[in-house]
């Protein structure tokens, strides 16, 4: 049964993990988040996705201190996550991938950042070793997310991305949002999708250098190509329903480019690349269902478009050359 929206608050922090056929991950996973240290207690939720490898009943077992959530068939990671928070009863809702091993003090810093730091609406954790040193992760020139190659000193980063794997958002925020993800992704770009309306709507989005987590990654085993092909349609999505008609016609042709050099260039990885070719044709036929959306998001945009083009990262082979000088042009 779904908690009411309006129940009364019993714990200050709720940690989710959504969980489809990954059993093998759980005890590192869930023994690193409950040897976590906190002033107060937190709830920690594991959200099975419709497993057929009896991870509900491992986690019974080995874990009960753990609630868990059994959802009976999968939803997939965006509508999962959904279903998941209307579960929990804290203030901050951690998000956390099943493929995870908390170091030593990862929640506590993470919860003390959004505590003296209440500008950021949504706070993410270094997650290693993709990022080491503070290397964020953000949006580069097309579109994509990835790794910052450059290294922050700072305590808090600012990126206008929030990795799906390991976030904290406030539960008021949330509710300002009006939902999580978008169901209709399954998987993939969801986080995409998330943080660049949290960004339009006026939010900020940082990493918490001494919030660290190790993401193994890939431990759903989904298959390459059908997460090929979600990445690229809900990409564009996400980007028709988030901007501006002329600024989504940028996105798109940027995107279009991006797919003929991997053609190009990534001869062993074809399956792929047609996948994603096939994304786009899944993006024409249903980027109509967001027609009434896009209208009404637009009404209530806080930032301009613009505001994300110039944060947009350029890899660095881009830094010294007329390509960066091309795409600065071109975002303008």
């Amino acid at each position: 049964m779904l908690l009411d929206a309006g129940f009364e608050m019993k714990t200050r922090v709720s940690v989710i993990v959504l969980n489809w056929n990954g059993r093998r991950w759980l005890k590192d996973c869930l023994s690193s988040i409950l040897n976590q240290r906190l002033d107060y207690e937190f709830e920690v939720l594991l959200v099975d996705n419709g497993s057929t490898d009896g991870s509900a009943g491992y986690a019974k077992r080995n874990f009960p201190q753990v609630k868990v959530v059994e959802l009976g068939r999968n939803y997939g990671f965006a509508e999962g996550n959904n279903r998941g928070a209307k579960f929990a009863c804290g203030e901050y809702l951690v998000f956390v991938n099943m493929d995870t091993k908390a170091e030593d003090g990862w929640l506590a810093n993470l919860v003390k950042a959004a505590d003296e730091h209440p500008e950021y609406q949504i706070l993410c954790s270094i997650q290693v070793p993709s990022q080491e040193r503070n290397r964020i992760r953000t949006l580069n020139a097309f579109g994509d997310a990835m790794p910052s190659p450059y290294e922050s000193e700072l305590a808090i980063t600012d990126s206008i991305f929030a990795s799906g794997a390991c976030f904290l958002i406030r539960r008021k925020w949330l509710e300002k949002l009006g939902y999580l993800f978008d169901p209709f992704y399954f998987c993939s770009a969801e986080d995409i999708e998330l943080s660049l309306r949290t960004i339009l709507l006026g939010g900020r989005i940082g990493y918490v250098r001494d919030s660290r987590i190790y993401h193994y990654v890939g431990g759903a085993n989904f298959p390459s190509a059908k997460m090929a092909y979600l990445s690229e349609r809900n990409l564009l999505l996400t980007y028709y329903k988030l901007l501006a008609p002329k600024n989504f016609a940028k996105i798109f042709f940027v995107r279009i480019v991006y797919l003929a050099i991997r053609f190009g260039t990534r001869r062993r990885q074809l399956l792929n690349t047609f996948s994603m070719v096939k994304g786009v044709l899944g993006f024409f036929l249903s980027f109509y269902n967001y027609e009434a959306y896009r209208k009404d998001f637009a009404k209530t945009k806080k930032r301009n478009d613009e505001y994300i083009f110039q944060r947009l990262l350029y890899r660095r082979v881009f830094e010294k050359t007329i390509i960066k000088k091309l795409f600065h042009k071109f975002w303008k």
